[in-house]
């Protein structure tokens, strides 16, 4: 009984301290992205200067959408027009970076239609099936094809975005209470209709380690736990639990690169 008490309290101990390290980070990460750098938003601003959006499929019909259309009309201009751009920009002389009209939301949760996404399978077959024991001559036609795939890959967005496909349509509103609380869609919009949902901040960092430091944490928290009881040294615990952690982020890195590099060699 003394021994499952003094594990309980263990583990107690161990989450306030893992806890207080957390809120710590939090609120220096508040502080830095709110009076020095946010480094999220800075993306978002280099995607606008640079006339370039985003669509982040991390589903089969749902993912997150950067709009990154210059408002100038065109990212290739030297430094002075630039600055000249950002000028009047600052001084309300153009219009807003929204998607919407008089807008400046620039980041949306989407739900894809479903026929976009069937027309994205379609252009992307070609893609998906890769003849690697093909002669040379033909990995060059296939090369063509791929290029050719993602040109219409980007021109079926962009006529999605811009509200010109036929029967495929989109609108923009927010998310309902109950859909917020539970971090899911409740309504199931009609096969060619689509919904972008203001998402008031950077939703898409919910696809990058940036955006799942509650995760992390839980799983920190878990590692050195189970580490510390099996070790009944916490220091020792925490120093396991780090090289742990080093060691999977090398090791699916190096994987990551090892399949890029094996399907970049198949073309």
């Amino acid at each position: 009984m003394l021994l499952a008490t003094t594990f309980i309290l263990r583990v107690g101990v161990i989450f306030c301290i893992m806890f207080v390290i957390w809120v710590i980070q939090r609120f220096y990460t508040f502080l830095y992205e709110r009076y020095i750098c946010d480094q999220v938003q800075m993306y978002v601003d280099l995607c606008s200067i640079s006339n370039i959006s985003v669509v982040v499929l991390s589903h089969v019909v749902y993912g997150y959408y950067i709009h990154g259309r210059a408002v100038h009309g065109s990212a290739d201009s030297d430094m002075a027009e630039i600055v000249t751009s950002l000028k009047r920009e600052e001084d309300n002389l153009c219009g807003r970076r929204g998607l919407g009209p008089d807008s400046d939301q620039q980041t949306f949760d989407m739900v894809v239609p479903i026929l976009l996404r069937s027309n994205y399978n379609r252009i992307t077959l070609p893609l998906r099936t890769r003849d690697i024991s093909a002669n040379r001559g033909q990995r060059n036609v296939d090369v063509e094809k791929q290029i050719l795939a993602y040109c219409h890959i980007n021109r079926l967005f962009s006529s999605f975005i811009d509200r010109s496909l036929d029967d495929i349509d989109y609108s923009i509103g927010d998310k309902l209470f109950l859909e917020n609380l539970l971090d899911m869609e409740i309504r199931e919009p009609p096969p060619g209709k689509g919904i972008l949902y203001n998402d008031g901040g950077q939703s898409f960092e919910n696809v990058l380690y940036y955006g799942n430091e509650w995760l992390l944490f839980t799983w920190d928290v878990i590692l050195i736990t189970m580490l510390d009881y099996s070790t009944e040294h916490f220091v020792f615990a925490v120093i396991i639990a780090w090289l742990i952690n080093e060691v999977l982020i090398k090791s699916f890195s190096s994987w990551r690169c090892q399949k890029k590099c094996r399907r970049e060699g198949s073309n």
